[in-house]
């Protein structure tokens, strides 16, 4: 529900070294560890290491947004950050993609109101690293903006601004921004706007790039693996030749004193759901910061949260949600609830304000409660590259270039006294700071069909893009592959050597991976599967309730309990059902974890299911079906659904279908789940993996006494698939009004996850649409065209059966759904005419292998593996085959696989947008 925003991050950095400077290279700061340098041109250079990473984040933050766009110029600096990918004075055009393709993980950037950011994770290799170097370099100095391709990146901003503006929740972010600053400063979208986008010059952009990207207005951050000596070598060879140049004035905020704002109460009809926000804002004031960003926990926190034993307990409201942001102009505090047609939505407005306006009293017990966890954060945050930099990278904006201020406000936080995080909240949750907002669903009128307009024929955007050049150099790629083949083939023996597989007397499986993980937790996944399709007709509902509450109360233990248990130990525990089954997934901190496995196992076999936990989810759960299901994403995905659909409702395998649904949760009792629990819940079909320090001999005996003696009676038969062969279908239906329509496709295929044939398809799935920018998906929906802002593709196999999918899905602005379906249908056609390059071979060839040798690298990531390969009776000798097979792939065996299964006489094709018709079915009609 809530729009993902910048939170003030709640963590402690405990990574160190010392190290000597470069010659033009100077030291300038080292706090826990983390070194700041400098070099004689501004730059600055933020270093993070972690050993025990598999990938490296690196992060050119420049510290100038939309704050600085020119006056009637609104989302320049955000168009400029589009066209920092088009290539540079030494990397021209589609090369530098290329090559961040090639060299990275991910790419990325994003500009908000204080800076641009460009985002890189790479594999700890130093020709890698070295390359993104070199390129951000040239981003910064050698930049060659193009106006040809201005029309496409307008047009692309503008879908992203439509899928934004597309969000009710963005949608009443941006009335509160607009209300506070009018259209100017924060009240104006970084994303900017057709009109004034439409008249940015190219001497606008070249003069703002000039003027801002330099390296005194920069820092980059590189946090992970990576040899700190030559990442500074690199960085003084790349960076410093390029010279310092004058920064204009930043623009400034005015304080903000949410007092004076006159438009305090605002209502957004878009979407289904139906929510109450109040939100609290005012000024900056850093002392506040800490108390302010425990709010989230004391009020919303299971179990222990006001708002949630007030609001959701009592059957006031469904749900309660908060957030904390704080940046350097602002704090604000979000606190609502979300609720659905049969609430009294006065009662909600009445009870967040009581609960919050109001002399605040949490005690000692509950503050300890929150810090504990804020510790546990800490400890997680310091474990991953991605969130150590990205903490960085957000202070050192927010902080005028004081990243260290990071570590001030964690102390500060665990310095709070109950008297000072009282006080601060009933200073801050006032009247005075209270902006109201409100969600509702889109109106009835609304969802009625339009009438199109303009032809919804083919029309490439107007723009001069040439013809797309084979990409270089084959044998790059294939000296890749063969460097990843050998590393994942001695990573496969080594791991396998670790890992202990076994069966217990009653059947169950195990495997114990005893090894250090990156963040010092011990993790364990029991996977129990039980029941046939038969047995467990028509009890799907059942069985989400019987995983919910089987952790949640037991014959000792009540949830506040667990929850306590679970934030000792720096762990969690959690179940959820899969299949006809059960997953339960536990992790601690190494030397908590045998006490916390144990206590979890106490719970586990002594469920209470108590009556009043039923009775709230159960009534949540009622309360979400609740709801108009016609938003276009929603109408395309039940659409597809149904017209693909061969089971019988009732049987697991059985789509999600809203008014089923409602029928089985009304019919559900408790009874019935304890009855579920005790019929089939055992461990004689059951699959246990342990990875963490731990003593494998001793845990072997426990897994022995608690598991080998539990057995059930009832039948397990492993649900599967199967493979239906479609008619070509295109369905255009109605949605709501919204500015994006839904695509989804699906092409069925007899292939499973093991046929001979699956790798070839999984590198055409990569070729096919893993860019979003150079993938020919990308290339033609989006690079091209302009249709669509985000999309997938995805090649779906079956585990168990010779059944698989080839689906694809994308966001289009609504009206332009034919233009869309015909763009796939040429992707598709070119594919079977001309086959696929081979360099789109090698390099899709050297992605995979990358990341299957980067998964082998994150003994979490093995973690994932182990259950799977115990139900299928495989190690990764057949991950070994695997890569042997993505390695020796041919153009002429990807050009097989194209033309032996894309059928477009059996694609099926849902488009849902305002301009279709309405579909009837068992639960919503549209007209």
């Amino acid at each position: 529900m809530l729009m993902r925003l910048k939170k003030l991050t709640l963590s402690v950095c405990l990574i160190g070294f010392s190290a000597s400077s470069m010659a033009q290279t100077i030291l300038v700061k080292s706090e826990q560890n983390i070194e700041e340098y400098k070099l004689e041109n501004g730059f600055r250079i933020l270093l993070a290491p972690n050993n025990k990473e598999s990938k490296v984040f690196v992060n050119t933050v420049y510290l100038t947004g939309s704050l600085n766009d020119p006056k009637g110029k609104g989302g320049l600096a955000h168009l400029l950050e589009h066209l920092a990918f088009k290539g540079t004075q030494n990397v021209k055009d589609e090369e530098f993609q290329r090559r961040l393709d090639q060299y990275t993980l991910m790419a990325n950037a994003s500009t908000d109101y204080y800076s641009t950011k460009y985002t890189n994770i790479v594999r700890p290799e130093k020709n890698a690293l070295n390359e993104v170097i070199y390129l951000e370099a040239e981003r910064m100095d050698k930049l060659v903006l193009q106006e040809k391709f201005v029309p496409s990146e307008i047009n692309i901003v503008m879908r992203e601004r439509e899928v934004r503006m597309d969000q009710p929740f963005a949608v009443l972010m941006d009335q509160m921004w607009k209300s506070a600053y009018g259209n100017q400063y924060l009240g104006r979208l970084p994303i900017g706007d057709l009109p004034e986008l439409q008249s940015i010059k190219m001497d606008e952009l070249n003069q703002f790039y000039r003027a801002w990207y330099a390296p005194n207005n920069a820092v980059m951050v590189v946090s992970g693996k990576f040899d700190k000596a030559e990442v500074l070598k690199q960085i003084d060879k790349n960076f410093s030749p390029i010279a310092a140049r004058q920064i204009p004035t930043q623009t400034q905020v005015p304080l903000l004193d949410s007092a004076k704002i006159k438009d305090r109460n605002f209502v957004v009809k878009k979407g289904s759901d139906l929510a109450k926000f109040n939100i609290y804002m005012n000024g900056k004031n850093p002392q506040i910061r800490p108390a302010l960003a425990l709010t989230p926990y004391l009020y919303t926190m299971q179990p222990s949260g006001h708002l949630y034993k007030d609001m959701v307990e009592t059957g006031i409201a469904n749900n309660v949600q908060s957030t904390t942001w704080s940046d350097q102009d602002f704090n604000i505090v979000f606190l609502g609830a979300i609720y659905a047609p049969n609430h009294d939505a006065k009662k909600i407005e009445t009870a967040l304000i009581a609960n919050t306006e109001k002399d605040q009293n949490f005690d000692l017990t509950e503050l300890n409660r929150v810090k504990n966890l804020v510790k546990n954060g800490q400890e997680t945050l310091l474990a991953n590259a991605v969130s150590v930099g990205s903490m960085l990278s957000d202070y050192v904006v927010s902080s005028h270039g004081d990243w260290s201020q990071y570590f001030k406000d964690q102390q500060a936080i665990q310095n709070l006294s109950v008297a000072q995080t009282n006080s601060t909240l009933n200073a801050f949750l006032i009247p005075q700071h209270r902006i109201s907002g409100d969600i509702q669903p889109t109106p009835e009128e609304q969802k009625k069909a339009l009438e199109q307009k303009n032809s919804d024929n083919p029309k490439t955007i107007d723009q001069q893009t040439p013809k797309s050049e084979p990409l270089k150099d084959i044998s790059v790629y294939k000296t890749e592959v063969a460097q990843y083949l050998k590393k994942s083939q001695q990573y496969v023996a080594k791991t396998e050597k670790k890992i202990q597989r076994g069966k217990f007397k009653n059947g169950m499986q195990y495997a114990l991976f005893p090894t250090s993980t990156r963040d010092d937790k011990t993790y364990a996944t029991i996977n129990v599967d039980f029941g046939t399709a038969e047995s467990l007709f028509n009890q799907g509902e059942i069985l989400d309730f019987t995983a919910y509450l089987l952790l949640r109360a037991s014959d000792q233990y009540s949830l506040q309990d667990i929850a306590d248990k679970s934030i000792e130990s720096g762990g969690m525990a959690m179940a959820s059902a899969a299949g006809n089954g059960m997953t339960i997934q536990i992790s601690a901190k190494k030397e908590k974890f045998d006490d916390f496995f144990k206590y979890i196992l106490e719970v586990m076999k002594n469920p209470k299911f108590e009556q009043s936990q039923f009775d709230l989810i159960k009534l949540q759960s009622l309360a979400s079906l609740d709801r108009p299901y016609t938003e276009p994403e929603t109408v395309s995905a039940l659409t597809i659904a149904r017209l693909i659909e061969v089971y019988a409702p009732g049987d697991l395998r059985y789509h999600f279908e809203p008014e089923l649904a409602k029928k089985q949760i009304q019919a559900a009792t408790n009874q019935r789940v304890k009855d579920l629990y005790q019929k089939f819940f055992a461990m004689n079909h059951a699959q246990i993996a342990i990875t963490g320090q731990y003593d494998a001999k001793a845990m072997q005996k426990l897994l022995n006494a608690e598991f080998a003696q539990w057995n059930g009676q009832e039948k397990f038969q492993r649900l599967s698939s199967t493979y239906e062969q479609y008619q070509a279908q295109k369905v255009h239906a109605l949605s709501e009004q919204r500015e994006f329509g839904s695509y989804q496709s699906i092409l069925t295929i007899p292939v499973g996850a093991y046929h001979a044939d699956a790798p070839a398809l999984i590198v055409l799935d990569n070729i096919l649409g893993d860019s979003q920018l150079s993938s020919r998906l990308g290339q033609e929906l989006r690079e091209k065209n302009a249709l669509v802002y985000g999309f997938g593709s995805q090649v779906q196999l079956d585990d168990w059966a010779e059944s698989g999918a080839i689906s694809i899905e994308a966001n289009y602005t609504a009206g332009k759904s034919a233009q869309v379906s015909q763009t796939v249908h040429k992707v598709l056609l070119d594919l079977l005419e001309q086959g696929i390059t081979e360099q789109e071979l090698e390099a899709a060839k050297a992605d995979i292998m990358k990341k299957r040798v980067t998964a082998l690298e994150d003994e979490r990531a093995i973690h994932r593996m182990l259950v799977p390969q115990l139900e299928r009776n495989r190690d990764f000798s057949t991950w070994k085959k695997r890569s042997q097979d993505f390695a020796k792939l041919t153009k002429a065996d990807v050009d097989a696989v194209i033309k032996k299964y894309i059928k477009l006489d059996h694609l099926v094709e849902v488009m849902a947008d305002q301009y279709g018709q309405p579909i009837k079915s068992s639960n919503v009609v549209i007209q």
